[in-house]
């Protein structure tokens, strides 16, 4: 008998020198894309550290300590904005967590599968809603409902905003990302402990407490710190709701963030204010850095757990031969005996706990209640949040809205920044796509290697960045500031500005621009399709693979044309994924993109309009007509972002089903 070879592509044939390229060929450009995201991320911190230096050896330590912020002055102290990030992001987890591991327990472990289905679904659409939406609702309807509390505890100078409700509102924001990763980790605690323990007479919620949740702490853990991480990074939505006050005070009086600091004033009045603010964000990046990688070295840890345990649990004789067809049935199907040998456990144990007390059945309905409970909390803002924008936006769509742009003081409309955000995100996409795909192929085809492991930690680390960081970087890589010259990363000759070699490029430019904005949105799109294009490569059956060399043919042969086109729907799906992502994204084009009040007409070189900056300036200001603007603008993106999601998934799930029953 044969010994079946470890690795396929060694088996393949190679005849020819043609064939032999074709197969170094398609390494190399893999390994490009690859090595793109190593060096994207070396490049961010070394631009962070490099542009904030002047702040940092003028400053010194204080810059950390000191609670002054003095623009004209010229002293800067980091520590509101620090104050502010912790309290705000604090106030989020003390939230969120509870309801979202009750949520996350009630639906792993009580509601019935179509309820478990639609509500997993549509608490996944809570992390789709863009941050400027938020921002958008909680100033309109949280900041109204909060203000009563505000009063009654002699807050009601800070007019219902603050860090409080900043804090409240990041729970919303982060809850999706703690309730998801909670519920994989309840779901992956052995079904043996389940019925261990109700075999011993203990009652659901005490099995619930007891041992499901100390089983599944460590990846709840993961899950939290990943959701602290996204709450630290939020720009948008907070900068909208915490009041933009540099002191340090009560959690319910005005504040300031290091991201909602960033978004307000860069780039800055001096050089050395566009520093302090470049080192606020290198502070950004460390403490988000932090969070990110202890959270994923939990989930890590869990993973190698749960691999060891079910290694442990397969039986010792696989390796003997299995006589006759019949194959074993998969381990992720409950056999009908099993599943009765379940129905019995379970009843019994309700027997026992019937009579043990009726003290111990109604403390089980309370606690049942209160997890469903937590699930309904959770879903309540998806529902007020699209009813409610939907209700006053689509009463303020007009023709104009879409035809007309602001250099009219009449008819006046936003379908210029609408163009200008379609327009960067199709260019961001043209980029980032070819990319994230490369670099899947190549963890894929050449998961062993160094480069490999370090691509794929380094793309982990990458969806985590706040936003903002991503607009500072490109901001300094990328535009050529006339009044801060000194401080500028690039310096353009000045022969190539004599012979209008800048105006040619117009990537280096002295203001914001297509071409910077299109690059950040780009920058975040390419961890996305490489995490989902990996995925889908991975799931492409290895009997196609074989059949291909059984073929003849060699490994580029069989990737080109077997492996990615078995997997280019799902890859579409996660490259439509991350579009709706970056479309919703503001922080990142307030300095990169710049605004613009007409139709983009000048080229990528230019400022470009883009449609959650005015959701964003108008939402705020005084006139009541630009606020009708900002409720239908707010309406037109809400509606898009959320019809592409759900499409998507819906296109996902049923391509899943198909292939499962084909297999």
């Amino acid at each position: 008998m044969s010994a079946t070879p470890k690795s396929l592509a060694t088996t393949s044939p190679k005849t020819g020198m043609g064939l032999a390229v074709g197969d170094r060929l398609l390494k190399w450009t893999t390994a490009l894309g690859a090595l793109a995201f190593p060096v994207i991320a070396g490049l961010l911190v070394l631009v962070l550290i490099l542009e904030s230096w002047d702040a940092l050896r003028v400053l010194g330590p204080s810059f950390l300590v000191s609670s002054e912020w003095d623009v004209s002055g010229k002293r800067f102290g980091a520590l509101p904005f620090i104050y502010g990030t912790v309290v705000t992001s604090l106030l989020a987890m003390l939230f969120a967590v509870p309801l979202g591991v009750g949520a996350a327990a009630c639906l792993a472990e009580i509601a019935p599968g179509w309820i478990r289905v639609w509500a997993t679904f549509l608490i996944e659409l809570l992390a789709a809603i863009p941050s400027v939406v938020y921002g958008f609702w909680g100033i309109f309807f949280l900041v109204p409902v909060l203000q009563p509390l505000f009063s009654t505890i002699g807050a009601g100078s800070a007019g219902g905003r603050g860090l409080f409700t900043a804090g409240v509102l990041l729970a919303l924001m982060v809850l999706p990302y703690i309730t998801a990763l909670s519920y994989d980790a309840i779901r992956s605690v052995p079904n043996a402990q389940r019925q261990a323990s109700l075999a011993l007479g203990a009652s659901r919620w005490q099995t619930i407490w007891g041992v499901v949740l100390p089983n599944a702490r460590a990846g709840i853990l993961g899950g939290c710190l990943l959701g602290l991480g996204r709450a630290i990074g939020e720009t948008m939505a907070v900068a909208m709701v915490i009041g933009n006050d540099p002191r340090i005070g009560s959690i319910f009086g005005l504040g300031y963030s290091i991201p909602s600091v960033l978004a307000n004033q860069m780039p800055g009045e001096n050089v050395i204010h566009r520093s302090a603010l470049i080192g606020l964000g290198l502070v950004l990046f460390g403490i988000s850095l932090c969070i990110n990688l202890v959270a994923r070295w939990i989930l890590r840890g869990e993973k190698r757990r749960l691999g060891r345990r079910n290694q442990t649990a397969a039986p010792t004789t696989a390796s003997a031969p299995i006589p006759g067809p019949v194959s074993p049935k998969p381990k992720s199907v409950e056999s009908s005996d099993q599943r009765v040998l379940n129905e019995e456990i379970m009843a019994s144990a309700m027997a026992r706990v019937r009579g043990k007390g009726v003290w111990i059945q109604r403390f089980d309905l309370v606690m049942t209640g209160i997890l469903a409970l937590c699930v309904t909390i959770i879903l309540l803002p998806l529902f007020h949040i699209f009813g409610y924008i939907t209700w006053a936006g689509s009463t303020n769509l007009n023709a104009d809205f879409f035809t007309r742009d602001l250099s009219s003081l009449t008819s006046r409309g936003l379908g210029h920044a609408m163009i200008g955000s379609v327009v960067m995100v199709l260019i961001a996409t043209l980029i980032g796509t070819p990319i994230g795909i490369l670099g899947a192929v190549y963890l894929v085809e050449y998961r062993k290697s160094r480069l490999a492991h370090l691509t794929r930690f380094v793309s982990e680390l990458l969806t985590g960045v706040p936003s903002v960081l991503v607009g500072l970087f490109i901001y300094a890589l990328l535009i050529q500031t006339s009044s801060t010259p000194d401080s500028s990363l690039w310096k353009v000759p000045p022969v190539a500005q004599g012979l209008g070699l800048l105006d040619q490029i117009g990537w280096l430019v002295p203001h914001p621009s297509g071409w910077a904005g299109a690059m950040a949105l780009a920058m975040m799109l390419m961890p996305v399709v490489l995490r989902t294009s990996e995925e889908a490569l991975r799931t492409v059956p290895d009997a196609l693979r074989r059949a291909s060399y059984a073929l003849g043919a060699t490994p580029a042969q069989t990737v080109v044309r077997v492996i990615v086109p078995a997997a280019t729907t799902a890859m579409i799906t996660g490259v439509f994924l991350g579009m709706a992502r970056i479309a919703g994204e503001t922080a990142p084009l307030l300095f990169t993109a710049g605004s613009s009040n007409f139709w983009p007409e000048d080229g990528m070189g230019e400022k470009m309009p883009f449609l959650t900056y005015y959701i964003y300036t108008y939402s705020t200001g005084d006139k009541e007509s630009e606020k009708q603007m900002a409720w239908a603008g707010a309406f037109v993106l809400l509606t898009l972002v959320m019809v592409v999601n759900i499409g998507m998934r819906l296109l996902s799930g049923r391509r899943d089903v198909a292939a499962s029953r084909g297999q």
